[in-house]
């Protein structure tokens, strides 16, 4: 009894979502009969009967919603269910999703009820999609490399606002196919539709980088730039290419610029130090040494500074820093060995008298 009791309950919400549909949406005698006849099949859960009638709903009313939604919601359980034949079941749900909610959009006044069903069929839509997105990766990865080149031109065709499936054609005939000409075309092809999409053009600058096209990847991460002047991984793309074609200036200035948006970013600093030592400018080196040194202690950042400092003939500066090397590791034999440099330059005797026997004990202990 309670199972019957949960099939009439079923039913009865088939049958209220196709009287709600016949002020909507009239249907002819015939066509009325074949739709509550596929909801009583929909609601038992017979899958091919339900199907049956549906179809024979749309043959006469081929806008009728319910009957799309509910075809799409067969589709839909189908490609979940049958795995070799899931990408033609997910694009059969999507385009009847599509076809629903274009009936849908089209009525006026929508209910409460009527705006949820079409919240629901957008996620549904979209998890088709994802599905058949999804697919061609395992294809690609299961060395299908020609199933997975289809499966991603349908999922381009399906929505073509989604850059991702034809990023992976791109991907497919540089990497697998080793045709960079047809990858460069797909990109520009990209591009051309939607000059401002930043994805297309990050992907497009991002390819000549690897080209080692370092013009050309700048011309591109520059109209990101334009674009979204506060985007701090396009500015250091940015400042990498300028940094590759040995303009220090420009690459320089980008860096600062991503600075300024993160001021604690280490990577960030470690790209501004190196800039400042390829471009011969110590002082800016330093700027950047010290600001590394202020959040972590680094051998490499301690003899980098250590270095400039002496340099400079900045011997107090030296000492200073060459004694916070040897206090954060009292094993470092260049710390001790900065700070005699840095006592010697400034005839500070003791000092160096101190550290010259702390170094022969730390040579004796290897």
């Amino acid at each position: 009894m309670r199972k019957l009791n949960i099939i009439l309950l079923a039913l009865a919400l088939s049958l209220g979502a196709c009287s709600m549909f016949k002020t909507r949406q009239k249907l002819s005698p015939q066509a009325n009969v074949n739709a509550k006849t596929a909801g009583v099949y929909y609601a038992q859960q017979n899958v091919e009967k339900a199907e049956e009638f549906y179809l024979k709903v749309l043959e006469e009313h081929p806008d009728h919603a319910l009957s799309l939604r509910r075809l799409a919601d067969i589709n839909l359980h189908k490609g979940e269910t049958l795995p070799d034949k899931a990408v033609e079941y997910n694009k059969t749900a999507f385009e009847l999703y599509t076809k629903a909610l274009d009936v849908y959009n089209s009525f006026e006044n929508l209910t409460d009820d009527e705006k949820l069903d079409i919240k629901d069929m957008t996620r549904k839509r979209d998890g088709a999609w994802t599905r058949i997105f999804r697919a061609g990766d395992a294809a690609l990865e299961a060395g299908n490399t020609q199933e997975a080149m289809e499966i991603f031109e349908l999922a381009s065709e399906l929505k073509p606002d989604r850059f991702e499936p034809m990023i992976r054609l791109k991907d497919i005939y540089q990497k697998e196919l080793k045709d960079d000409a047809k990858a460069e075309e797909i990109l520009l092809t990209l591009v051309e539709k939607d000059p401002e999409n930043l994805d297309y053009l990050l992907e497009t600058g991002a390819f000549y980088f690897n080209q080692d096209n370092f013009t050309e990847a700048a011309r591109y991460f520059e109209q990101v730039k334009t674009i979204a002047p506060a985007d701090v991984d396009n500015l250091m793309n940015l400042s990498y290419a300028y940094f590759e074609m040995g303009d220090y200036t420009k690459a320089m200035q980008n860096t600062q610029k991503a600075l300024e948006l993160e001021p604690g970013n280490v990577e960030i600093l470690q790209n501004a130090r190196n800039i400042a030592f390829m471009a011969e400018d110590n002082e800016l080196a330093l700027v950047y040494l010290k600001q590394l040194l202020e959040l972590r202690n680094d051998d490499k950042d301690f003899a980098d500074i250590c270095r400039v400092l002496y340099a400079e003939e900045e011997y107090e500066e030296l000492i200073n820093y060459a004694q916070q090397w040897y206090q954060w590791d009292n094993t470092s034999e260049n710390a001790v060995q900065f700070i005699i440099l840095g006592a010697t330059q400034t005839e500070n005797q003791t000092l160096r008298e101190t550290y010259r026997k702390i170094l022969q004990a730390l040579r004796e202990k290897q």
